[in-house]
């Protein structure tokens, strides 16, 4: 709700309380003469005169605010002439990130040292322009700084990449306001392009679409003010024409067997935990870009009473529930993988470690648990293997955690594809 309204309902308030009190003191002057108080006349009077004083002060209120907008509107229509405004579309193909509607990009073609400049000095004023904007509130991605800003989200690059950070750094990838025009539909329209506010629309008709506002700004304006007009004017200037640019995208292949539905089912339910991990659209994309591509694999040390530690990864502990301990145990034991079909022979086997993790905790009903998990026309080895999966995910990215948790193609064995060298057991 913006400042106008707040007013509103103050003076709507404020005119509920005088008309209440000079009723009652209109029956209460009647009454002290000797007449009788008329609850229905008040009551009825009451509301009648509140109606009719809402009506009177709300409409003049509505005009002021009316007016407000349209002032606001026609001086950011002048500004926009002494800033050179022009709204467009942009539509990009085969973007490398799903974009984010909360991001607000520069974008340029080339590198505009005057606006570059401009940028850089007034970073958190933009940030400030965007967080007050009246409808669209967005997080501004200056691209040259994006790194910069990352390296403080701690959260963000120990989840994608949880060894030191000295070691995962690059060189070779620096992030220009350009780099989105890589991905232009019309790449010959490229030299059209203008420096850019561009926000995310919507995935339509399998396209990424942006809609985009330029500026060239005359010498010796006040850059406050164009920055200010820059952030809000997304709330008055509708998108209509401009040049567009594609982004397709491939759907992926329904998911086949017990096996992969079950590993589905599971994620989703630690999906809500993984996303607060991710740093969604360009950032994520961005943390992908300036860390080294090869990954970096720790150690697996499993201690001698069976915690689960990465030392390369900050010491990280794996915790993992007995039984669903005693699978990855099994699994661990055999590079080559275990077919589902065969796991009715490695019964004894996983009873055996199971009785190491918990040498008193053999029940009747961990007896039918490890019978249910080695019997192949069951789910629960698929739903074993789904929490595996989601305990490295919840500490990871994927493109790590794929080595740790066990996988492996339908009818094909199911494995860790962490090298075993890497494996480490105490004494």
């Amino acid at each position: 709700m913006n400042d106008w309204g707040i007013i509103l309902i103050v003076v709507l308030v404020v005119i509920n309380f005088i008309v209440f009190f000079g009723v009652l003191m209109l029956q209460y002057n009647e009454w002290k003469r000797g007449g009788k108080w008329d609850w229905t006349e008040s009551i009825v009077g009451f509301f009648f005169v509140l109606v009719c004083a809402s009506m009177l002060i709300a409409w003049p209120i509505r005009f002021i605010i009316q007016c407000r907008k349209k002032w606001d509107k026609k001086k950011l229509m002048k500004e926009s002439e002494a800033y050179h405004f022009c709204k467009s579309k942009l539509r990009l193909k085969d973007l490398p990130f799903e974009p984010s509607t909360g991001d607000l990009i520069f974008i340029e073609n080339g590198y505009n040292v005057r606006i570059n400049e401009m940028i850089q000095r007034n970073l958190n004023y933009i940030q400030e322009c965007c967080d007050k904007a009246e409808f669209f509130k967005h997080h501004f991605v200056y691209l040259p700084n994006l790194f910069h800003e990352l390296s403080g989200a701690n959260a963000s690059f120990d989840y994608y990449a949880p060894y030191e950070k000295e070691h995962i750094l690059s060189t070779d990838h620096n992030l220009s306001n350009g780099t989105l025009l890589d991905y232009m539909y019309a790449p010959e329209n490229r030299k059209n392009v203008q420096p850019c506010f561009a926000r995310f629309i919507d995935d339509y008709e399998g396209c990424s679409w942006f809609e985009c506002i330029s500026f060239d700004p005359e010498e010796g304006i006040d850059e406050k003010n164009l920055f200010r007009a820059l952030c809000t004017c997304f709330d008055y200037f509708p998108i209509s024409n401009g040049p567009m640019y594609q982004s397709l995208k491939e759907e992926a292949d329904d998911a086949e067997g017990n096996y992969e539905k079950t590993i589905q089912e599971i994620m989703k339910e630690i999906e809500a935990r993984v996303v607060q991990l991710r740093k969604r659209g360009i950032s994520q994309w961005a943390i992908k870009q300036l860390v080294e591509p090869k990954p970096t694999l720790s150690q697996l040390v499993i201690t001698r009473d069976y915690r689960f530690f990465l030392p390369d990864y900050n010491n990280m502990e794996i915790k993992m529930e007995p039984l669903i301990k005693a699978v990855y145990l099994l699994f661990l034991r055999y590079p080559e993988g275990l077919m589902f079909k065969d796991l009715p022979s490695y019964r004894e086997e996983l009873t055996e470690i199971y009785l190491r993790l918990k040498p008193n905790g053999m029940t009747e009903k961990v007896k039918k648990s490890i019978e249910d998990v080695t019997n192949p026309m069951q789910n629960s080895i698929n739903e074993k293997c789904a929490r595996i999966r989601g305990t490295f995910l919840l500490m990871f990215d994927e493109h790590l955690a794929r080595f740790y948790y066990i996988d492996g193609l339908r009818a094909q064995p199911k494995k860790i594809a962490l090298p075993r060298e890497l494996v480490i057991w105490e004494e």
